[in-house]
């Protein structure tokens, strides 16, 4: 079996990081796939030194760079021969309908976000024609737009090399000490990302937990707004900025990861990483993080979205915090690289049936 992926994201975020780990996974186990991405970013830096991406999609998405990336798509399907070329962004879904014209090769998707879940003329054709439809939250498989074709849940693969409980923490870095709860919250600092939320939920967890910590990872062009407020609700906040080599050591050094709000990639991979590090990830009820919590769903996701129950729920899991973390971990075993590949391979199957 080959497979090649698409992804046409130009940065780390968004669908081109489980787009690249469904990649690896399935080159673990096996298959002969590929990844192709937008050059000329940070990210084909990253990429680089693997042999199997390939940054033929073009950066500007206009007719005439669209007409050059069918192209180059369709040269690779021609050369490797493809058995599923498989897209995550509704620009791939295009790229790859349109290069695997003529041909033998089945066209996958997987949708990231349930905002492209539309009903207009145009999706409902790319969905009609094509072999296989995935989802990456479990929430989206009833919507109406693919209900009828069976979605499969693929939620991001995890990588256990890197997110493991077992390796060194960025405690001492930051001047946290041993027995000091520390809560984390991760996310590029935008409007609408939920940090408000975080930083009132701390203030109260702050009023039971004199001990409590907050580190937020992440940069962006709201962090001053986040400061203002941290100032204004008299908390201290730990900004880490960016991380993304050694993201693992910064899970790791905390007990509880604080989530409050979905990300422009919806399947909530921050909750499985830190999941894998034996963190506890307290949620707000948001769609699609049942799935990955399981039976600790009740123990973790807020009853309500308000800092006031969040706040309620970190509470009680810091008196069973040991308790949790392994449960966490554990729970996170579910979604590693090879039942990841086992699920898509299962797709795959079905595909060329």
């Amino acid at each position: 079996m080959k497979v090649l992926h698409l992804a046409a994201g130009n940065r780390w975020t968004g669908a081109a990081a489980p787009a690249l780990a469904e990649t690896e996974a399935l080159r673990q186990a096996g298959v002969d796939a590929h990844y192709a991405y937008v050059g000329g970013y940070k990210l084909q830096q990253k990429l680089a030194h693997h042999d199997f991406a390939h940054p033929i999609i073009a950066k500007a998405q206009n007719p005439f760079s669209f007409a050059r990336t069918v192209e180059a798509v369709a040269r690779m399907v021609d050369h490797h021969r493809f058995d599923v070329v498989h897209a995550h962004l509704t620009y791939d879904h295009w790229l790859a309908n349109v290069a695997t014209r003529g041909t033998r090769t089945k066209v996958v998707r997987t949708f990231h976000a349930r905002r492209v879940l539309r009903g207009d003329p145009l999706t409902r054709w790319l969905i009609a024609r094509s072999a296989r439809l995935c989802v990456i939250n479990d929430s989206f498989v009833d919507a109406p737009a693919i209900r009828d074709r069976n979605p499969v849940f693929t939620p991001p693969p995890l990588d256990h090399r890197q997110f493991d409980p077992n390796g060194a923490d960025v405690r001492e870095r930051y001047g946290v000490e041993a027995d000091e709860l520390l809560l984390v919250a991760i996310g590029k600092l935008s409007k609408g990302r939920g940090f408000e939320d975080v930083l009132r939920t701390y203030a109260l967890v702050k009023r039971g937990l004199p001990t409590a910590r907050l580190m937020i990872i992440g940069h962006g062009e709201h962090r001053p707004a986040l400061e203002a407020l941290a100032r204004e609700l008299n908390v201290d906040v730990i900004w880490a900025g960016y991380h993304e080599d050694d993201l693992a050591e910064h899970y790791r050094a905390a007990d509880i990861l604080l989530f409050t709000a979905r990300g422009s990639d919806e399947g909530h991979r921050a909750v499985l990483e830190a999941m894998a590090c034996g963190i506890a990830p307290v949620t707000f009820p948001i769609e699609g993080v049942a799935a990955l919590l399981g039976d600790l769903s009740p123990r973790l996701i807020a009853e309500t979205s308000t800092p006031e129950s969040a706040a309620a729920k970190v509470i009680a899991a810091s008196t069973d915090l040991a308790s949790l973390r392994r449960a966490a971990y554990e729970q996170s075993l579910s979604f590693g690289y090879a039942q990841a590949a086992a699920r898509l391979v299962g797709v795959y199957q079905i595909t060329e049936g």
